[in-house]
């Protein structure tokens, strides 16, 4: 099994006093979803940045099955908050440029881009302008364009945060239903704790001074609702509540008053 592992990262910004992280191990294979919380400064997104190929380690590795992570690479596909698609094109296109850099023939492509925008159900959106899309429909085609590459990893930082709140619980389960689909391992920066425990197979927490795991969570709500479960049910459920509050607890412990 595929693993994208950071062993004992550390990472510092040229012209900081200190390190914004230190010495912090992570491991996620195919089929896990690993969420980073933790308070602002914690080095959530430094840590994401060190998986994608985006910032060199100061110390420690970042390795892909045993091998250094030196750049982004096709292996791992990346999602940020701002959709970053290109506007002068349409949706399909967007979808399917990845495949076009590889050579891939124009309806070879449009095929693969058409099921892709499917699986994030906007299969009749395809012509359509990004200007025409709404945000999260933005997202989804992000989405879409991102498992284009079949990446082993999706890189996820903060994709839903720019979304209001329906749209953002709706895009929570389109979440889990790729996740489900595509058999990819995820690692993904929040700052919903609802979001992280519905999301996640294992939450990890980090605190600030500098960055640092502070607790690990093994979660199954998102298992659950692969598994045909309602998310609504989910939810109500009083362990949910329960988990909810300890994750709270373990975020802003030792926080100043």
């Amino acid at each position: 099994m595929t693993h994208l592992t950071l062993d004992k990262v550390s990472v510092h910004y040229d012209g900081q006093p200190a390190p914004a992280v230190e010495r912090v191990s992570l491991d996620i294979a195919k089929g896990d979803f690993v969420v980073l919380v933790g308070r602002s400064g914690c080095g959530k997104t430094s840590l994401l940045n060190v998986a994608a190929g985006l910032v060199e380690p100061a110390g420690g590795l970042a390795t892909v099955d045993g091998r250094p992570i030196t750049g982004p690479g096709s292996d791992r596909a990346v999602v940020f908050q701002n959709d970053a698609l290109f506007p002068w094109l349409t949706a399909r296109e967007n979808v399917a440029f990845a495949l076009r850099l590889r050579g891939v023939s124009a309806d070879k492509r449009a095929r693969r881009a058409d099921e892709l925008l499917s699986l994030v159900k906007l299969g009749d959106a395809g012509d359509k302008r990004i200007w025409e899309l709404s945000g999260g429909m933005r997202q989804r085609v992000g989405l879409a364009r991102a498992l284009a590459a079949e990446p082993e990893f999706l890189l996820l930082d903060e994709p839903l945060g720019a979304l209001d709140a329906l749209t953002r619980e709706r895009m929570q389960t389109t979440l889990l239903d790729l996740w489900a689909a595509a058999q990819v391992g995820v690692l993904m920066v929040t700052h919903g704790i609802e979001e992280a425990l519905v999301l996640a197979t294992r939450i990890v927490v980090l605190a600030p001074g500098p960055g640092h795991v502070v607790r690990t969570f093994e979660t199954h709500f998102g298992r659950r609702y692969a598994a045909g479960e309602p998310i609504r049910a989910i939810k109500a459920d009083p362990a949910f509540a329960a988990a909810r509050a300890e994750l709270t607890d373990a975020i802003f412990e030792g926080e100043a008053a």
